[in-house]
C-alpha cells in the first residue's frame, strides 16, 4: 500500500516521505519499507492501478508515478530501485514474468 495525504493536503505521500506499507495479518499491523526510495520531498501519486506485485519466491512489487518514474523491488519491498524516468504518468503497471512465452 502507498498511503497519500488527504485532497485538502495535497495528493502525495504523508510527510512527503515515499514509503509502500505491508501487513502480513489483515491490517491489524503495518510496516513501511523505504530504502532505495526518495527519503524526503517525494511528491510524486501512486494511483490505484499503479501499483503490483508478481508470483516470484519472495515476490517482486512494482509502482509507478505521475511523475513517470518506475520503481521495483524484487524481495517483499524490503529495497527499491528506480528502474525507468521520464515516462508519461503511470496510469496502471502490470509485470510480466521473464522467460515464459506461450
Amino acid at each position: 500500500m502507498f498511503p497519500l495525504n488527504g485532497g485538502s493536503l495535497g495528493r502525495y505521500p504523508v510527510d512527503a516521505v515515499a514509503r509502500v506499507w505491508r501487513s502480513r495479518d489483515g491490517g491489524e499491523s503495518w510496516q513501511g519499507f523505504g530504502k532505495g526510495l526518495l527519503p524526503r520531498d517525494f511528491f510524486a501519486t501512486v494511483l490505484r492501478q499503479g501499483m503490483v506485485n508478481d508470483r516470484a519466491d519472495p515476490a517482486g512489487v512494482h509502482f509507478g508515478t505521475n511523475y513517470g518514474s518506475v520503481f521495483a523491488s524484487r524481495n517483499e519491498g524490503k529495497s527499491w530501485s528506480e528502474i525507468a524516468r521520464y515516462l508519461p504518468t503511470m496510469l496502471s503497471v502490470e509485470v510480466m514474468r521473464q522467460g515464459v512465452c506461450r
